[in-house]
C-alpha cells in the first residue's frame, strides 16, 4: 500500500504535468492569436506541389496564354498558397502532340503531386488514364464530363476530376447563329475540325446545323501540316469557315485566320487570337476568368477539399471579338446586333 508521503508526491507531480501541459497549450494558443495561423494555415506550413500539364504555358509569347496563367497562380496566391514559398509547380508542355501528353502525365503521377492541372481536352484525357487517385483539375472545352467518364454527376463528380467543362451542342449554335447575321443567306459552311480533341463540339454544329438551315463539309485536320492541304479541299463555293476548338488550333490561330483571308472567306473560332490575327469573328470562354476558376479548384484541394465533393463549374464570362477592318475587307455589313454585342471591335 502507497503511503500518505507517496501519495501527496505523486499528487504534486501530476499536478506539474497538467501545469507543464496547460502551459504548452496557452503558449500554442498565443502563437495562433499573434501570427493569425488558422488549421489551414498548419496545412500550408508543408510546401504543396501541383503539376501542370497543358499545351501552352508561362514562357509563351501569347500575350492571352500568359495572362490566363497569372489569373491561375494569382487565385492560389489569394488563397495562401505560393510558388516558390510554399507551393512548387511541375511543368509539362506537350505542345499538342497526343503521345506527349500521355509521357507528360505519366511523369506527373510518378513525382506524386498533390493535384494535377490538366487545361485541355488532351491532357485532361491523358491525366484520367494515368490515374484514378491523384486530385485532378481539368480545364476542357470539348467533352462533356460525365459522357466522357469523367465524372458521375455536374453536382457530385464521385470521382478524382473535376473542373471547368463547355457545354458543346449550346456553343456551337451561338458560333453558326453569329455566322448567319454576317452573312444574310447562309447556307455552306466549311467545319475544320481536329479529332484529337474529341467529337463533342463536331456532334454539337451538326446537331444545330438543320435548325440554321446550313449544310456542312466536315475537313479533318489532325495536323499542322494538313491545315494548308484543308483548305484546297473545299468542295464547291464555301460560304464561311469555322474552327472547331482543340489545342492544336488554338496554336496555330494565325495561320488558320491568313488563310481565311487568303481565301476571301469570313471565318470564326473559340480563340480570340484568331480576331487578332485577322479571322473576322472570334467567341469563346474568357480565359483568365476560367483559369481563376480552376485555380480556385485547385487552392481548395490543396485546403483539404476532395474533388469527389466539388461540383463541376461552366465557363460564366464568354468573349466576342469581331475584327471589323477584315469584314470591311470581304465587303461584309455588320449588323448593330453583332457590333452591339461585341466585347471588342478590331480596327
Amino acid at each position: 500500500m502507497m503511503s500518505t508521503k507517496a501519495c501527496k508526491h505523486h499528487a504534486r507531480a501530476g499536478a506539474d504535468i497538467n501545469i507543464r501541459i496547460a502551459a504548452a497549450l496557452l503558449f500554442a494558443g498565443a502563437l495562433l492569436a499573434i501570427f493569425g495561423w488558422t488549421g489551414e494555415s498548419w496545412a500550408q506550413a508543408k510546401t504543396a506541389r501541383i503539376g501542370i500539364l497543358a499545351s501552352q504555358l508561362t514562357g509563351t509569347t501569347d500575350d492571352a496564354t500568359r495572362q490566363a496563367y497569372e489569373s491561375f497562380r494569382r487565385t492560389l496566391a489569394e488563397y495562401g498558397w505560393v510558388e516558390g514559398k510554399n507551393l512548387s509547380i511541375e511543368y509539362r508542355r506537350p505542345r499538342g502532340d497526343p503521345p506527349q501528353f500521355a509521357e507528360g502525365a505519366a511523369e506527373l503521377v510518378r513525382l506524386k503531386v498533390d493535384v494535377i492541372y490538366a487545361d485541355s481536352a488532351p491532357a485532361l484525357r491523358a491525366s484520367f488514364a494515368a490515374t484514378r487517385t491523384i486530385p485532378t483539375v481539368g480545364l476542357d472545352f470539348t467533352n462533356d464530363p460525365v459522357a466522357a467518364g469523367y465524372a458521375q454527376s455536374y453536382g457530385r463528380p464521385g470521382g478524382n476530376v473535376t473542373g471547368l467543362f463547355l457545354d458543346a451542342p449550346e456553343f456551337s449554335g451561338k458560333w453558326l447563329e453569329l455566322l448567319k447575321a454576317i452573312v444574310p443567306g447562309l447556307s455552306r459552311v466549311v467545319v475544320l475540325w481536329d479529332p484529337n480533341p474529341g467529337t463533342a463540339h463536331l456532334q454539337g454544329v451538326q446537331k444545330v446545323a438543320p435548325s440554321f438551315h446550313v449544310q456542312l463539309q466536315i475537313l479533318e485536320v489532325r495536323r499542322p501540316g494538313e491545315i494548308d492541304l484543308a483548305f484546297s479541299k473545299f468542295r464547291g463555293q464555301p460560304q464561311v469557315v469555322l474552327v472547331l476548338p482543340s489545342p492544336m488550333n488554338y496554336q496555330y490561330s494565325p495561320q488558320l485566320a491568313s488563310l481565311t483571308m487568303k481565301h476571301r472567306l469570313p471565318g470564326i473560332a473559340m480563340a480570340r487570337q484568331f480576331a487578332e490575327a485577322g479571322g473576322v469573328l472570334s467567341y469563346g470562354p474568357d480565359l483568365p476568368s476560367a483559369h481563376e476558376r480552376c485555380g480556385a479548384l485547385v487552392a481548395r484541394i490543396l485546403g483539404g477539399a476532395k474533388p469527389a465533393d466539388l461540383p463541376v463549374e461552366r465557363p460564366a464570362k464568354f468573349n466576342l471579338l469581331v475584327n471589323v477592318k477584315t469584314a470591311k475587307s470581304l465587303g461584309l455589313t455588320l449588323p448593330d446586333s453583332v457590333r452591339l454585342r461585341a466585347d471588342e471591335l478590331i480596327r
